[in-house]
């Protein structure tokens, strides 16, 4: 029975830590590795090793609401269920958007409208009663998006007994 709510509490540990970063693979080859376990360890390199390897795919992650860290532990995550044994990090991105003018979403007669002047809403208002309009929240607020991109290696086994 422990093993069942072992494997629950990490599937929801897992859904918890992945739950909103966005992530992207694009895949280097065709052959299908099977994925390492969940104690082997999946190494962070600075560089491009020397020893040999087969570039398995670049893992693109992106989020706007967690941490580098946590970015990178899902990386880590996703390039273990791959097989890698490695991933070489490119350089880190942040991606601001831009804040535009102060959104007003129609309303009946749009937003100058009768139903503008009935509700007493506008664009600095959070929340309305408005059953029309699409946006709640604030609209001019920059959005920082932080994303980091990687190569997943797996290394290519060497004969350690040659004659």
């Amino acid at each position: 029975m422990t093993t069942l709510w072992r494997t629950i509490l990490s599937l929801a540990v897992t859904a918890s830590l992945t739950g909103c970063v966005g992530t992207r693979i694009e895949y280097f080859t065709d052959t299908t590795y099977p994925p390492r376990s969940a104690t082997s360890a999946v190494d962070w390199l600075p560089d491009e090793p020397a020893r040999p390897h087969v570039e398995v795919a670049r893992i693109t992650v992106r989020s706007s609401n967690y941490s580098l860290e946590t970015l990178r532990h899902t990386m880590l995550d996703r390039a273990r269920s791959l097989g890698a044994d490695a991933i070489v990090p490119e350089v880190p991105m942040v991606v601001m958007s831009r804040t535009g003018s102060p959104y007003y979403e129609p309303g009946l007669l749009g937003p100058a409208g009768a139903a503008f002047g009935l509700y007493g809403y506008g664009w600095y208002t959070p929340y309305s009663s408005n059953p029309y309009i699409l946006t709640q929240g604030a609209t001019d607020q920059p959005r920082i998006e932080h994303a980091l991109s990687g190569i997943a290696i797996r290394f290519e086994d060497t004969p350690t007994d040659v004659r």
